[in-house]
Parts: C-alpha cells; sequence; structure tokens
C-alpha cells in the first residue's frame, strides 16, 4: 500500500508540473505575440517620420500609445518565469524524487533533475550578484562618465567590463548545469515509458528533443518568425501528451488492488 501510495503521489507532482508548464508556456507564447504589435507601432512611425522631430507632446503620446502593450508583456514574462519555476522546482524535481522511492532505476535521472536544476538556480542569482556587484559602485558616476578624466573613465569601463564577463561565465556554467538538469529530465520520460509501458511518455521525450532541436535552426535569420513558435508548440504538445499520461498512470494506480503496486514491466 505504501508502494502505490508512493506511485501515485510521483504521478501526481508530474500532472502538476505538466499543467503549471503548459500555463507557463501559453503565457510565453502570448507574450512573444504582443512583440510584434509594439514593434510593428514603432517602424510604422519611423517610417513616417523620425521622433526626433516630433514635439515633446507629440512624442509623448506616441510613447503612450505602445506603453501599455509594453507594461503587459513584462507582467506576462513574470507570470511565466514565476510558474515555470513553480513547475520544475516545485512539482518536477520532488517527482523525481519521489518516483525513485517507487523504483530505483528512477534515481539517476532524479539526481541529475536535482543537481542540474537547483544548480542552474543558484549559479543564476550568483551571476546577478556578480553583475550589481560589479555597477553597483560606479552607478551614481555613470551620468558622469564622459566628463570625468580618461584614467577615472578607463578605470570604470574595465570594471565594468570585468563584471559583465564575470557575470557572462557564471551563465554559461549555469546553462549547462541547466542542460544536466533537462537530459535528466528526457531520462525520467524515457524511463517512465519502459516502467508503466504506457508509450506516451516516450514521445513527450522525442518532442522534448525536436524542440531543442528545432531552437537551434532559429539562428537562420529568416527562420526566426516561424521557428519562435514552432519550439514552443512542440513543448506544449509534449507537456499535453505529458499530463495525459500521468493521468492514465493515476486511474491505473487507483484501480489496481489495494495491496498492490501498479505493475511495472520488465
Amino acid at each position: 500500500m505504501a508502494e502505490q501510495e508512493v506511485y501515485r503521489r510521483g504521478f501526481k507532482f508530474l500532472k502538476g508540473y505538466s499543467e503549471l508548464s503548459l500555463a507557463s508556456q501559453i503565457l510565453g507564447i502570448i507574450s512573444l505575440i504582443l512583440i510584434f504589435p509594439m514593434l510593428f507601432a514603432i517602424f510604422t512611425q519611423l517610417g513616417r517620420e523620425p521622433w526626433s522631430s516630433l514635439p515633446e507632446p507629440g512624442l509623448r503620446q506616441h510613447f503612450m500609445n505602445f506603453a501599455w502593450l509594453l507594461v503587459v508583456e513584462v507582467l506576462l514574462i513574470l507570470a511565466s518565469i514565476i510558474l515555470s519555476l513553480i513547475a520544475i522546482y516545485g512539482r518536477l524535481v520532488p517527482a523525481g524524487e519521489t518516483l525513485a522511492k517507487w523504483r530505483s532505476t528512477f534515481s539517476s535521472s532524479a539526481k541529475l533533475m536535482k543537481y542540474g536544476y537547483w544548480g542552474f538556480l543558484g549559479l543564476i542569482i550568483l551571476a546577478i550578484i556578480i553583475f550589481v556587484a560589479g555597477i553597483a559602485p560606479h552607478f551614481g558616476n555613470l551620468h558622469g562618465l564622459i566628463s570625468s578624466s580618461r584614467s577615472e573613465t578607463n578605470g570604470i569601463m574595465i570594471s565594468l567590463i570585468f563584471s559583465f564577463l564575470g557575470a557572462a561565465l557564471v551563465v554559461i556554467v549555469a546553462s549547462i548545469a541547466y542542460l544536466v538538469g533537462w537530459i535528466g529530465e528526457i531520462m525520467l520520460l524515457f524511463e517512465l515509458s519502459t516502467q508503466t509501458s504506457l508509450q506516451g511518455f516516450r514521445t513527450a521525450g522525442i518532442l522534448y528533443l525536436l524542440a531543442f532541436l528545432v531552437s537551434f535552426v532559429s539562428l537562420v535569420p529568416h527562420l526566426i518568425l516561424v521557428i519562435s513558435f514552432v519550439a514552443p508548440a512542440l513543448q506544449i504538445a509534449a507537456l499535453i501528451i505529458l499530463r495525459e499520461n500521468a493521468i492514465k498512470a493515476l486511474k491505473e494506480a487507483s484501480q489496481a488492488p489495494a495491496t498492490n503496486a501498479p505493475p511495472a514491466s520488465q
């Protein structure tokens, strides 16, 4: 009975992860869509008349015309990030740890997700601290940078460059840590397919891999517009399949005899 409860708890975490991640992805796509009317408004106005030639009241009016879109954009991005953080650290990582108690074969993927994703978060926070710590002492002097002596200007610029490079280096290491966690997630999905005989988990893993590969194609300029929507679409499809199969696994658990855990295919 205890084993069955562990099983059910793990898949409830997985179901919650898929639902929160779906909400995060949808908000991200909406924010991406909102970028285009903002850019259209800016370039349309620049095509008609440069902003520098507008009187101050006219410039203020044009700014207010799309400023509300910018506010909505920022709020959507923040909401998407918050939901994503809750999904990963409050649902996915606990799901891996819980399923590892059900079957020891999940322990490797659970450890990769735990150390990779938590390492990523810690390193990103460290990068922010390094960048802010490097800028903070000179923040009050930035407005007078041009009027400062050459030696003072060079000193400030060198300090800012080193702060940026230090933060960038930490971000690179953080990206590697995130990749480790992501690999653990893919391993988890494929192992779930093996242990539960539900092929939908494997399909979700394949779609995740395709989304990862497609994201590199966006480096080609003329494909950026299309690919920017394809990668999130593949991730959403993977999350929908993941959610449906987590629900199936929970239904199988509820239909199984109370004295036995759900069967695992060997």
